[in-house]
């Protein structure tokens, strides 16, 4: 991306510094949540500083807070605490700052004097972080301050991607071809995090200040986003008994890893489509996704731990795209394909405008079926037990989403794919500017996927995997006491089963917003 090369060599013009003047570096840490697999942060720790600060800015305008729910926002504050207290126990600390960092990161680095800022690089395009990213290296270079910028988020760099391919058009646009670029490359194993002899004994020099927040409602609205227009609006009674599918923090990360690759038979038997999207109790899949949302994990150590556990068994790997390999292929293959829209417009992936790989079509526009499917008030119990699911855990399975994108679009509702990413992208813990335009692209037919005739019914997909409704019962229990007969189709049932079941169609259930045999056809047309 030119744009991004341009700050790259904007960045290297900043590296200057006077021998003789006492190395004070900062670590800016922003989606890279953790110490492991760090290297812009084991650069700093390698310039044998006089001081360093570990620092986060609290932006309420980033993609990770602009719109979020209670339990996105916080995954992240469990996320800062756990590595503010991972870098207390090599001796040091997590300074937490608070506001636009364009502003509040230059006021600290002449109150803490400076010379060299470290940081991950954002290489996707997201436009807010490219604005912000090319402001901060504009004040650095003012500021005569030493940057640099290390990519981490993916397995291979995007630049490494696109150089490899030999420009931007020529990088694959499928997953078979990007699995044959990828295998051009050889993985490098990961760093590992600094230790309590390379950390401890900087000074602590804002005792008591710089914490991380005790309350949700201590975060900051948006600076540029009116509150009312938002549609993640909460208080204090919102950020009660928070019940997320996992909770956030490096530690977290790397102790569900181990779990999840400790039955070597499992990880190299697993296929991604044959998991289980109606379990209510261990999940089917790793569950890791909303770590690596915010780089507490990294996905090179993720990578290595699996390839770990095939040297424990003699059964024979499954291979990319569905095997755990395959995962992170998905998600490089997904961060170079929205590098490479922006590239081509800036600004355009994650709309359908003006999106190079995203197909024109005319969606309806009606708030009412909208909310409905925001809102778990379909009818149709599959949908809202997994609307259910998003709004209390913040997470569904891939084949849950799989269902409720196809609902909302070209299934039933034929509503914009836009909407809906901008719901999953509140609500999900593992909420990536990346993976979800891709994601709702693929599920719209819109782009990348186009067997529009694929689709998933609301009452017959997950029947035949659940037919007792458990998952059902579990996020729907107006509906617990339903047959199993009309778990999935309540309309069905007749009004003394109804009745005895304490379901009231139309008061404490919604009649169906559409018939899916009907509508379905007609959409397919």
């Amino acid at each position: 991306m030119i744009i991004l090369l341009q700050l790259f060599l904007l960045a290297a013009t900043t590296r200057r510094h006077n021998m003789k003047q006492p190395i004070r570096a900062m670590h800016w840490f922003r989606k890279g949540l953790r110490l492991h697999d760090n290297p812009s942060l084991l650069n700093s720790v390698d310039l044998k500083p006089s001081q360093l600060f570990c620092v986060y800015v609290i932006d309420s305008d980033c993609y990770q807070l602009l719109n979020c729910t209670p339990l996105r926002a916080n995954f992240l504050l469990e996320s800062l605490r756990n590595l503010d207290d991972n870098l207390q126990a090599l001796g040091t600390r997590l300074y937490v700052l608070t506001g636009d960092p364009v502003k509040v990161l230059p006021e600290y680095w002449k109150k803490w004097e400076v010379t060299h800022l470290s940081l991950e690089e954002d290489e996707t395009g997201e436009p807010y972080a490219l604005k912000r990213d090319q402001m901060i290296y504009k004040e650095a270079k003012a500021k005569k301050i030493n940057v640099f910028a290390s990519p981490s988020e993916t397995l291979i760099s995007l630049d490494a991607y696109v150089n490899k391919a030999g420009g931007y058009e020529k990088v694959p646009s499928t997953m078979t071809a990007f699995t044959k670029l990828f295998g051009k490359f050889k993985l490098q194993k990961p760093m590992e995090a600094p230790t309590k002899r390379q950390m401890d004994g900087f000074e602590n020099v804002a005792q008591g200040r710089c914490l991380v927040p005790e309350k949700l409602t201590d975060l900051p609205w948006p600076r540029t986003v009116d509150k009312a227009s938002l549609d993640c609006v909460w208080n204090a009674s919102n950020c009660e008994n928070l019940t997320p599918i996992v909770r956030g923090g490096e530690t977290a990360a790397l102790a569900q890893l181990k779990k999840k690759t400790k039955v070597a038979n499992w990880v190299a038997g697993f296929e991604k489509p044959k998991t289980s999207c109606t379990k209510v109790n261990e999940m089917s899949t790793t569950v890791l996704s909303p770590y690596m949302s915010l780089g507490c994990l990294s996905p090179r150590t993720f990578w290595w731990e699996v390839s770990e556990a095939f040297q424990r068994t003699k059964v024979s790997p499954s291979k990319p795209p569905v095997s755990l390999h395959g995962q992170l292929l998905w998600r490089d293959f997904n961060s170079l394909m929205a590098r490479c829209a922006n590239e081509n417009e800036p600004g355009s992936w994650g709309k359908m405008k003006g999106n190079k790989y995203c197909r024109q079509i005319p969606w309806d526009d009606d708030e009412l079926l909208l909310q409905a499917w925001k809102t778990g008030q379909t009818g149709y119990p599959w949908i809202d037990a997994c609307m259910a699911q998003l709004k209390n855990e913040g997470w569904i399975h891939h084949l849950g989403r799989h269902a409720v994108a196809c609902f909302l679009t070209r299934g039933d509702l034929w509503q914009h794919w836009e909407k809906g990413a901008e719901h999953f992208e509140s609500h999900l813990l593992d909420a990536d500017y990346a993976l979800n335009g891709f994601n709702w692209m693929w599920l719209s037919c819109s782009g990348f996927f186009y067997q529009y005739f694929r689709c998933y019914s609301p009452i017959a997909f997950q029947q035949k995997n659940d037919k007792y409704g458990v998952y059902i019962r579990k996020h729907l229990p107006v509906l617990k006491d339903l047959p199993e007969k009309f778990i999935y189709d309540p309309s069905s049932a007749p009004a003394a089963v109804l009745k005895k079941a304490g379901v009231v169609l139309g008061e404490n259930y919604p009649y169906r917003v559409v018939d899916h045999a009907t509508i379905s056809k007609g959409n397919m047309g």
